[in-house]
């Protein structure tokens, strides 16, 4: 298949730009790394970024509650969350609001959850092992060791 030769114009950037939003949520460093891929000229690039805004094509608060709740069903903790968030150059204030609206509960329980899990899989090791294990398992995961430690407490090995 042969390379396109002739240089992409307004209206066909701004429907790549458009499907591209559309397909998924997205926030504005997505869709910046996808006009480098396209190789549009960094001087338009906040024009386009507008106006996918201004057609709510692109809603980084959309885009923060979206990654918020597909992530917590992925069982990762709020650390690693935020991390991921905060790399995208998202506001602190809209990460934090999302965080926050996690159930604690539904929270603790996944961490619960994995602990069973991870649990059946440390087959050998003394119960400290086993233990330094899953702080080490859940802390990649990106729970709080606020959080960890009340969940390992009561753990019987």
């Amino acid at each position: 298949m042969a390379k396109r030769q002739t240089p992409l114009t307004g209206p066909e950037i701004y429907e790549k730009l458009t499907s591209y939003c559309a397909y998924s949520e997205r926030c504005a460093s997505d869709v910046k790394t996808k006009m480098y891929a396209l190789k549009i000229d960094k001087s338009e690039m906040d024009g386009y970024l507008s106006k996918l805004q201004d057609q709510n094509f692109l809603n980084e608060e959309r885009f923060v509650k979206s990654f918020v709740a597909a992530h917590s069903k992925k069982k990762w903790g709020k650390t690693k969350m935020k991390s991921a968030l905060s790399r995208k150059g998202l506001a602190g204030s809209l990460i934090k609001k999302y965080l926050d609206e996690i159930e604690e509960d539904d929270y603790e329980e996944q961490i619960k959850i994995l602990v069973q899990k991870k649990l059946k899989s440390l087959r050998t090791g003394t119960v400290r092992d086993k233990k330094n294990k899953l702080v080490r398992f859940l802390l990649s995961k990106g729970f709080e060791m606020s959080k960890i430690v009340p969940a390992l407490k009561d753990l019987v090995i």
